[in-house]
């Protein structure tokens, strides 16, 4: 058996995206809610190279999300997100934005 899958993270990384083929999610399923040592935070299901995983956007990527699409979540199940990286204190940091159909 191939243990590959086990030692990944459930999450939406900066490994994973540093990895990704595509950089691009589409959102599987409404958001909710998950309480963190940082406080609550939005968790969003997604799909990227096939694999599900659970993003957790940070302030920012929020107001970009709902600055395209409206904040009632159950409307972003669909939508594409495009994941890029940067670097803040030393640290390589997830954001995204909605990417617009052509």
């Amino acid at each position: 058996m191939d243990a590959t899958k086990f030692g990944e993270s459930n999450y939406i990384t900066a490994q994973l995206i540093e990895q990704s083929k595509t950089k691009t999610a589409v959102i599987i399923g409404d958001s909710t809610s998950e309480e963190t040592d940082y406080g609550e935070k939005l968790t969003v299901p997604v799909e990227i190279d096939g694999k599900k995983k659970t993003y957790r956007p940070n302030k920012d990527s929020v107001k970009n999300i709902i600055e395209e699409l409206g904040s009632e979540t159950s409307t972003w199940i669909g939508s594409q997100l495009s994941f890029s990286l940067f670097n803040f204190a030393g640290k390589q940091c997830v954001n995204s934005i909605v990417k617009k159909e052509k």
